[in-house]
């Protein structure tokens, strides 16, 4: 039997020249941003408005954590799910199995996969989300145009306020959604709950029942949207 490959072991000026390099990406990459921030709160300030712009960066950072949290808390609980209903044995096939390499490699850093991939994802999406804060400000200060339509009997306000943010609501929802139906699905094929071997391959219940119950809340979803 040929035995598994290892990592390479990172060397500690390895180390240091990756984390340099890492924070130097992301001064480069947010730097300008606060720049950019701060000499907004100085503009808004001078001209006696700088109340505007705290509301506006009050709703930003409450919607980044809002959708990071909503979205890297459905897919954490997605690849929890199947983690914990994984099958008790998994048959390989053979001492070269790809996917029995990559399991084993996932099980030896479990807590960094599981928290540190939800986690990604939710602030990759919390900083799209943040940007949708003038729909949510219109959402809740919105009025009423004081004209009803002809067919539905409601105020046009509605249109122009609240259902953008409804229709902002349910993206993300689906996406979530989505999001967590590729997570489980990847989980339960690395985890052995779905198994290619073979002519048929074999599904498990629980990975039947989990991806049926995403696959079924995703076109819920889409339908509401319409």
């Amino acid at each position: 039997m040929r035995p598994a490959a290892k990592m390479p072991k990172l060397t500690r000026r390895n180390r240091v020249f990756i984390g340099l390099s890492l924070a130097a990406v992301f001064v480069l990459l947010l730097g300008p941003r606060f720049i950019d921030t701060y000499v907004d709160w100085l503009w808004f300030g001078e001209l006696g408005y700088r109340s505007v712009f705290t509301t506006q960066l009050v709703t930003r950072v409450v919607l980044f954590f809002v959708v990071a949290i909503l979205i890297g808390g459905i897919v954490f609980a997605a690849l929890a799910l199947a983690y914990r209903t994984r099958p008790v044995f998994v048959p390989t096939a053979g001492p070269d199995d790809p996917v029995a390499r990559y399991r084993t490699a996932v099980m030896s850093r479990l807590r960094l996969v599981g928290i540190g991939v939800p986690a990604f994802i939710g602030v990759l999406a919390g900083f799209v989300g943040q940007s949708y804060w003038a729909t949510v400000q219109l959402f809740l200060h919105g009025g009423s145009f004081g004209i009803v339509d002809p067919q539905f009997g409601i105020d046009l306000g509605f249109y122009a306020f609240d259902l953008p943010f409804y229709r902002m609501v349910l993206s993300y929802l689906f996406v979530a959604t989505f999001l967590a139906f590729v997570a489980n699905l990847l989980s339960h094929y690395l985890f052995g709950g779905i198994r290619l071997a073979g002519r048929t391959g074999a599904l498990s219940r629980a990975a039947r029942i989990q991806l049926i119950s995403l696959l079924g809340s995703l076109i819920l979803l889409k339908a509401v949207a319409y």
